[in-house]
């Protein structure tokens, strides 16, 4: 598939990308409870929850995740939103390889008085995964997910602003020396992968709900728009 550089702002992407340079068809849905269900049967107990390499993510329960995270954010006065990236499996069937949970209308940390996406929570289905539903185990996964939360910041009328949180493996463990490499690593991603912003003013907000332990990135109007336009040959 050729490059191009349209400006669509506010469309999510219709195509995913693999290392090699292939492209497969893909579709963004607005999922609940039944696909965070699925996930969980499907992508989470056989293959994360079971996977040999240490995830973030091994112990989260998406059903759950969906209806408390929904119940906190509406304490605040704020939506939520759960998104999957659909593909075809080899049976023609639609089978999710990532999906994330955002807030909507959360305070944008370099302007407090701007509503944003926060984006709570980003996963996607491991190589064993795909492989065995017949998908190319080299899928580009992450650019295109934040991406979702960029493109729905758009749809909100926020100009794609978007704020996140890299958690830190080692709150996960007891020996908190370990997990340092995966730490850097997922904070490199977001950084230098995804080209996100990274935060480190101390804000009004996070002094009086968290510490800014310098592991927050954003995209500001600019970033979010130069961000769409590099993956607009994806749409």
């Amino acid at each position: 598939m050729a490059r191009c550089s349209v400006f669509m702002p506010g469309k999510h992407i219709a195509h995913l990308e693999t290392r090699s340079g292939a492209v497969i068809d893909a579709v963004v849905i607005e999922g609940g409870r039944e696909e965070a269900r699925y996930w969980h049967q499907n992508v989470h107990l056989p293959y994360i929850a079971k996977s040999p390499d240490f995830r973030l993510d091994r112990n989260w329960n998406w059903p759950r995740l969906v209806s408390w995270c929904y119940i906190h954010e509406r304490l605040w006065g704020r939506d939520t939103a759960f998104f999957q990236i659909n593909v075809k499996d080899t049976g023609g069937f639609a089978f999710p390889v990532g999906q994330i949970f955002v807030s909507d209308g959360y305070p944008f940390f370099p302007g407090e008085d701007q509503p944003s996406i926060f984006l709570w929570y980003l996963t996607a289905a491991p190589k064993t995964a795909l492989v065995d539903h017949g998908l190319p185990p080299d899928l580009k996964l992450m650019r295109p997910l934040v991406d979702i939360a960029i493109q729905f910041g758009f749809q909100r009328g926020y100009n794609g602003l978007l704020t996140l949180h890299a958690a830190t493996c080692r709150s996960l463990l007891k020996d908190k020396k370990f997990a340092t490499k995966e730490d850097m690593d997922l904070y490199s991603k977001y950084e230098k992968g995804v080209c996100l912003i990274p935060y480190a003013e101390p804000s009004l907000f996070i002094r009086w709900l968290r510490r800014n332990d310098g592991r927050y990135f954003y995209t500001d109007e600019n970033r979010a728009l130069d961000l769409t336009t590099k993956l607009d040959y994806l749409r």
